[in-house]
């Protein structure tokens, strides 16, 4: 698969923080899909995103950003027909993990994993991103509901029993518990009762727990597509009565949006997801910090195996050794004559970036003590080979700003009051660096303070969030936090967080350290997008209706329709859109709305339902100057002062952009 170099830079979604290592994870993630799903392409195996991959899919077009694992789900025949036939179709690197071949997992999904050992052969760090661990994704199994009642409860009682002597044998061979005859002769009777329903026989000499396993993962897929309205995950079913789908939510997959592919999800997913999460839009973390990353024990495994991970791992004497080293150095640099003007130099991380440094910068130029310049960092991406390969930006700063080369500038000779950096990592990032002359340490030597301020702003993070403060290892604990004079972070909560990070890491004793560099007011400091900049780069053909006579403009609604809205409701979608758009026109002098349907959904109403395709035309022709193509998403998103329209990843944007989300309801 191909990924541009910058998907794997660390980034702030939806105010969470995705360190680079994540990125390489989830590429590899994405090869292990891409595998699997070529398997069941050319095999006709139907399977469709599932739990978290299924919200992460419609919501984000990808990954949710705090979650770090992959689930696909697959009808029971697709799925005992892929696990029947997985070692001839996927590449041989791949197995297959699940109770029929593990012993001890009781686990009623299958897992299909890329290697079983950790590995750092050439080929697979090349295929898989530069990840040497164990990677894949879970499979779920969906089975049909029986129609009767009676053949219901009795199947669920029968899974209930056999999972109810599997726990206690399973609770005795954990133990090492010594049994008596007469329990001896309890459990015989009870497997004995299991080997007459069932019409099986269970081996006492072999493993019995795993039998029982297998014997229950039978059981939930009895009944057939033919016998059922209803299609579960049987043991969510069993255990509750509430867990069920219509079986025809199941009947077709569309194929929308994942990262750098695309993954097949139920047409009815937006069904399927309130049943799940309720209104699945909401932004939920997962708290806890439980195996998370689930590669963090693989990766201690490595580090105990003495590898070298690039970790940050300077400690409370390294850090006094060198305050105490750079003290002197300053004090030498004071004593030379220097101009009367002192200079304060930027290096900012991207050209992007700058808007979170703007304000420092306006600040200094209105008290007129300083010269100020600006001197990008060089910065590359690293490759898997141990070579680098430059970053070359082609964002332009504003005009005000004024641009030295870092060739032209001899940080050495120039004495230089204040230098303002924003990237923390130096060469302790997993995808990217800088050149070691700019490392944090090297530029202390050159300024009487350095300063980092942040080239990014995450969500005022809750101190119960712990995967979020987990993150925070890979760019609190860092050169250029460590070793700056000053800190500068978004809010003080952020900074208690901070503080908080810095002496779990160094001691206790060092708290009052942080306390003292770190400032909460970065917010300040962030200068926020003209309003009216949006208006510089828009097609003619939009400013003709967005434009007042008055040169002000319209507000601007993004509309955006869902195949799945279609697929689910028919005709009433597009019933439900002239009704919108008249009363959108209505109000023309002053609204303006630009819709824009999925890209797919032209080739899937031509397959699926072409009386709908009638209806899309018809849309499409009436309103055909309000209708924007997919490849203008991007400058709609930006554009746009409210979403109007079907749950997904593009109301998901405007949200985070802090702009009005209604969604359509077909019933009103």
């Amino acid at each position: 698969m191909k990924f541009d170099k910058s998907f794997f830079e660390a980034e702030v979604r939806d105010g969470f923080y995705v360190t680079s290592e994540m990125k390489q994870v989830w590429a590899a993630q994405l090869e292990v899909l891409n595998d699997v799903d070529k398997a069941c392409r050319e095999n006709g195996i139907q399977y469709f995103a599932e739990w978290g991959t299924l919200l992460g899919a419609v919501r984000h077009h990808g990954f949710i950003p705090w979650d770090d694992d992959m689930d696909i789900c697959m009808k029971r025949p697709d799925y005992n027909r892929f696990l029947e036939i997985a070692e001839k179709i996927m590449p041989s690197n791949y197995k297959i993990y699940n109770l029929k071949s593990h012993n001890n997992d009781g686990n009623m999904v299958s897992r299909i994993i890329n290697t079983d050992q950790i590995s750092y052969d050439a080929e697979k760090l090349k295929k898989y991103h530069g990840v040497p661990y164990v990677i894949g994704l879970d499979i779920f199994p969906l089975d049909y509901i029986s129609d009767n009642k009676e053949d219901d409860e009795l199947q669920s009682n029968v899974i209930v029993m056999i999972s109810s002597i599997m726990n206690v044998i399973k609770s005795i061979q954990d133990n090492n518990v010594q049994l008596d005859e007469e329990n001896l002769t309890q459990i015989n009777m009870q497997l004995s009762q299991v080997e007459n329903i069932c019409g099986v026989t269970i081996n006492r000499e072999d493993d019995i727990v795993q039998q029982l396993n297998i014997l229950i993962d039978r059981m939930c897929g009895i009944y057939r597509e033919n016998e059922a309205e209803y299609i579960t995950i049987m043991l969510l079913w069993v255990g509750g009565k509430k867990y069920r789908f219509p079986k025809k939510y199941y009947d077709k997959a569309i194929r929308i949006p994942f990262e750098n592919t695309t993954i097949p999800v139920p047409y009815a997913y937006d069904s399927i997801l309130k049943k799940k999460y309720g209104d699945y839009m909401q932004l939920v973390h997962t708290w806890d910090s439980h195996d998370y990353p689930f590669f963090e024990s693989q990766k201690k495994i490595i580090e105990n195996a003495g590898v070298d991970i690039n970790k940050y791992t300077d400690d409370y004497r390294n850090y006094n050794q060198f305050k105490n080293k750079i003290e002197e150095i300053r004090i030498d640099k004071e004593k030379k004559d220097y101009k009367d003007k002192k200079m304060v130099v930027f290096m900012p991380f991207k050209a992007k970036y700058w808007n979170m440094m703007a304000g420092l910068w306006k600040e200094y130029e209105r008290s007129g003590e300083y010269t100020l310049i600006a001197i990008p960092a060089p910065y590359y991406y690293k490759n898997i080979d141990g070579t680098v390969e430059k970053f070359n930006d082609d964002k332009q700063y504003p005009e005000y700003v004024k641009i030295v080369s870092p060739e032209n500038f001899d940080f050495d000779n120039e004495y230089v009051e204040k230098i303002i950096i924003q990237n923390p990592y130096d060469s302790y990032n997993a995808t990217t660096t800088v050149h070691p002359q700019f490392y944090a340490k090297k530029l202390a030597m050159c300024t009487k303070e350095l300063i980092y301020i942040p080239y990014f702003e995450t969500e005022e993070n809750n101190p119960s969030d712990m995967r979020a403060y987990v993150s925070m290892d890979s760019y609190v604990t860092m050169p250029g936090v460590v070793y700056s004079d000053k800190v500068i972070v978004q809010s003080e909560g952020i900074k208690e967080l901070y503080v908080k990070k810095l002496s779990e890491y160094f001691g206790e004793e060092t708290r009052d350290i942080w306390n003292t560099k770190i400032i909460g007011n970065g917010k300040h400091y962030i200068e926020m997008e003209n309003s009216d900049s949006k208006y510089d780069d828009i097609p003619e053909k939009w400013k003709g209706y967005i434009k007042k006579s008055d040169g002000s403009y319209k507000k601007v609604i993004l509309y955006f329709i869902c195949t799945n809205d279609v697929l689910e409701n028919g005709h009433r979608v597009f019933d439900k859109i002239k009704r919108s758009m008249d009363t959108f026109l209505e109000y023309e002098d002053s609204v303006v709305p630009l819709m824009m349907f999925e890209s797919n959904i032209d080739e899937i109403l031509q397959m699926e339902n072409p009386e709908l395709l009638e209806d899309y035309n018809e849309i499409k022709m009436n309103f055909t100057q309000y209708i924007v193509n997919e490849n203008e998403l991007d400058k709609v998103m930006n554009l746009c002062d409210a979403f109007y329209g079907d749950a997904g990843s593009e109301a998901q944007l405007c949200r985070n952009s802090g702009k009005p989300v209604m969604i359509q309801n077909v019933e009103i």
